[in-house]
This record gives C-alpha cells, sequence and structure tokens, in this order.
C-alpha cells in the first residue's frame, strides 16, 4: 500500500470512527432518555447539538478518504459489477451515499425544531418538545443502522 493509499484508508477510518461511533451511542442514548428518569430529553439533544461541528467535520474526512481511496484504488470514479467484490463495494456506496443524505435530513428536518423550542437554554413546549425528540430518536435510529451497515460492508477483505 503507497502512502497516498495508506492516508487514503486512515483518513476514511478515522473519520468513520469518530461519526459512528458518537452516532450510534446518541441515537441509543436519546431513544432510551425517556426510560432514564433522572434525565430529560432536552440535556441529552442538547449534548448531541454540542457535537455537531465535530460529526460534520468526522463525515467530512470519511467522505474525503472515501472518495481518495476509491479514486487510489481503480484510478476513476467507475463502478462494475462484474465480480462479487465489485458488488459489495457498490452496495457499501450506496449505503454510505443514503447515510449522508439521511444526516443531512436529521440536520435540517430532525434536529431545527428542537432548536426553535429550546432557545435560550429554555424549552417554550415540553410537550411538543418530547414530541420532536422522538422524531430525531426515530431519525437517529436509522442513521446509526445506515452507518453500521456500511461498515459492516467496508469489512470485506481486500
Amino acid at each position: 500500500m503507497s502512502g497516498s493509499q495508506w492516508l487514503a484508508q486512515a483518513l476514511h477510518d478515522v473519520g468513520m470512527l469518530l461519526y459512528a461511533g458518537p452516532m450510534v451511542a446518541f441515537a441509543v442514548l436519546i431513544g432510551r432518555s425517556t426510560r432514564l428518569p433522572a434525565l430529560q430529553p432536552w440535556d441529552v439533544v442538547r449534548t448531541f447539538r454540542a457535537w455537531g461541528a465535530g460529526l460534520g467535520l468526522a463525515m467530512g474526512a470519511w467522505v474525503t478518504g472515501l472518495l481518495a481511496r476509491h479514486w487510489l484504488q481503480r484510478g476513476a470514479f467507475t463502478w462494475a459489477l462484474d465480480t462479487p467484490a465489485d458488488q459489495l463495494l457498490l452496495a457499501s456506496h450506496v449505503v454510505f451515499f443514503v447515510a449522508w443524505v439521511w444526516n443531512v435530513r436529521v440536520e435540517v428536518w430532525s434536529l431545527e425544531p428542537l432548536r426553535q423550542l429550546d432557545r435560550g437554554g429554555a424549552v417554550s413546549d415540553p410537550a411538543a418538545y418530547s414530541t420532536a425528540a422522538r422524531k430525531l430518536a426515530r431519525d437517529l435510529a436509522l442513521q446509526a443502522a445506515l452507518v453500521l451497515a456500511y461498515a459492516a460492508l467496508d469489512a470485506r477483505p481486500s
């Protein structure tokens, strides 16, 4: 493996780890926060929102590493379906793309209503916040499943 291939792989792996780990953890924590009596849903969501910049940078590193790795391995942005390995590679890229698009959905349509209800550190309508937090929990559960599916598909032998 050349130095640039190693760098692309490292960028991919570190970005994926720094994105996937917290995403799965927050999906579980936000999904279960209503069952933890000492924990208010807005406390967990505020913590998740505070991780936003880090998750964005991690996703950026993951995308960059994935694209660089693909280019360095193939010499182009082409996909073939000739072998089972090619089919698996395409499947992993499709799952990644869906996760990337779903991440935008989570950010815009799931988190924005919560931001609007939580201004200045005070929740204006706890019932509406609880409803919006349940939607976020569902969306994060799907995001976590997509990330884990990608990791499983990408764990193939080279």
